[in-house]
């Protein structure tokens, strides 16, 4: 049977491949912006060293002409807007890092988001089906002087299709006894799945549907249900032999 969410996780999967090209794109341009500033960044600072010494070596000298002494301002001029370029790259790499860094934090994966969207709806249509199944099951008692019906058959009337077929092939009737001797309603289940399902984050869940005709998904992080189970089904009587 083709999954209702299918065509949802298609899209869900089309967009996040989109965006980890996207990432990749730009961690790429990232990068390059980085090698860039860094090439400019050190010939920068091999100008102002130039500069640097050719002052030193100016202020050194006695009796510069007035042609050596606007050369020197010049040369002020120069190496005070050089180290004011030194010092916005240098911000302009660290802001670059900064994004790098921020962009390269692991981030959920798609898969492991899309198992658990996936895991989600599964657990959906199961509580739905476990509802209009009591429904049915209400139905016949109903209708068959307060008496459960003993197999999923005999409930099938009160449903469309094949319905109740899907509904036994991930469900147990595990009460079969009349309607009036369900003492608590709320806390009694009629139908059990038959399989628990482990999700993404290790623990597992079985689906229930109980005699008020409320469906619920019960945790363990072990997987064992047995105890669970045992408090709130109504064992059915011995056969007398």
């Amino acid at each position: 049977m083709k999954h209702p969410a299918t065509p949802f996780l298609a899209v869900l999967l089309i967009a996040a491949g989109t965006f980890i090209w996207i990432q990749h794109q730009s961690q790429g341009k990232l990068r390059a912006e980085i090698n860039s500033l860094t090439d400019e960044n050190n010939q920068l600072k091999a100008g102002t060293e130039n500069l640097s010494n050719l002052l030193a070596q100016a202020d050194s000298s006695q009796g510069a002409s007035k042609e050596q002494l606007s050369e020197l301002l010049k040369l002020r001029g120069e190496v005070s807007m050089l180290r004011g370029q030194t010092g916005q790259l240098a911000s302009l790499r660290t802001e670059n890092q900064r994004l790098q860094t921020a962009m390269s934090q692991p981030k959920p994966g798609p898969a492991a988001v899309d198992e658990a969207e996936q895991q989600r709806q599964i657990t959906i249509q199961k509580l739905n089906a476990s509802r209009q199944g009591l429904l049915a099951f209400i139905m016949f008692a109903a209708d068959n002087q307060d008496q459960y019906p003993t197999n999923f058959a005999q409930a099938s009337r009160y449903t469309k299709g094949d319905f109740m077929d899907q509904v036994q092939t991930n469900f147990d009737l595990v009460y079969q006894g009349p309607a009036s001797g369900i003492a608590n309603p709320a806390n009694t289940i009629v139908l059990r799945e038959k399989q628990a399902t482990q999700q993404a984050d290790g623990r597992w869940v079985k689906v229930y549907g109980f005699a008020d005709g409320h469906s619920e998904g019960h945790v363990e992080p072990d997987g064992k249900f047995d105890d669970w189970e045992n408090q709130r089904i109504i064992q059915p009587p011995p056969q007398n032999q």
